[in-house]
């Protein structure tokens, strides 16, 4: 064994982030808090490892596949939503700070309902079904999911974190997946169009592009998705959706167009409006 600084590997492992990672300091403290279950103080005050040549040869293999621009939250394996650790990894969508608004806006709107019944399409890493269900526990939480891989870590964090969601493999294009209507359905689907496909960073590159893909002009699911799930909304329900950067008022007309209303855009922690709700 050979002993370490931790400021000394938080140093190096910076410097050798700079050339991938818009916050190289932040990521080399994920990293050796994943390692080494060490926190940010115990950097400060520079306490001293012990490591393991297997250990070392962990922090390079590590940093070598992040320099391959491999995701960081891919790298240690779980990510934080809504004050909860979801696992993640290759063939799943990455929890992201942006869609806790539309988890704040399904949960404000079934205040006060006893035992609501919620049905989340294109369900991921469960993020969004999980808090929903941990935050109301009178609610009745349904996640469909089509791909395998997400479906795999969709039913374990839901499981893990005894969310009592119930998860089901499927296709959130086929109305025949679930039974009986819903007092809310919601849905952070693929949205990138094909220009935003193209410019891409490598990192988004590794995460599936089944999640992220809205066909050409981003809307495909919104279209479709509406269409099939408006039918099944019980009467005063809600339907909610994130939507990506400027498309509000063609997500919006799609709603008005299948008699939706009461239509409300909320603004992400940057501004953006992020998520469209409707009634009907």
């Amino acid at each position: 064994m050979t002993e370490f600084s931790l400021e000394y590997l938080y140093r190096n492992l910076k410097n050798a982030l700079r050339g991938v990672a818009e916050a190289p300091d932040f990521e080399a403290r994920e990293l050796l808090r994943h390692l080494f279950s060490v926190t940010p103080a115990d950097i400060l005050l520079d306490k001293k490892l012990r490591l393991t040549d297997e250990q070392l040869q962990r922090i390079l293999e590590l940093t070598r596949r992040r320099l391959d621009h491999e995701p960081l939250q891919y790298l240690v394996g779980s990510w934080e939503f809504f004050g909860r650790d979801f696992l993640v990894g290759e063939g799943v969508l990455i929890p992201r700070p942006d869609t806790e608004v539309l988890a704040e806006q399904v949960l404000a709107f079934l205040r006060g309902r006893e035992r609501p019944r919620v049905l989340e399409l294109c369900g991921g890493s469960g993020c969004l079904s999980a808090t929903v269900a941990l935050e109301h526990p009178g609610a009745e939480v349904t996640s469909v999911e089509k791909s395998p891989e997400a479906f795999a870590y969709l039913e374990r964090n839901c499981r893990e974190l005894k969310s009592g969601v119930h998860c089901v493999l499927g296709d959130a294009l086929d109305p025949a997946v679930v039974e009986g209507s819903f007092d809310c359905i919601l849905a952070n689907p693929p949205y990138l169009t094909r220009k935003d496909m193209d410019e891409l960073v490598p990192e988004v590159r590794r995460e599936p592009v089944m999640a992220l893909y809205g066909e050409e002009d981003g809307l495909f699911f919104y279209r479709e998705l509406t269409k099939i799930w408006k039918d099944r909304l019980k009467k005063g329900g809600l339907l909610a959706y994130e939507i990506g950067m400027g498309q509000h008022d063609a997500v919006a007309e799609i709603l008005r167009t299948n008699g939706l209303n009461s239509i409300c855009q909320t603004r992400d922690y940057s501004g953006i409006i992020r998520v469209l709700t409707a009634v009907k």
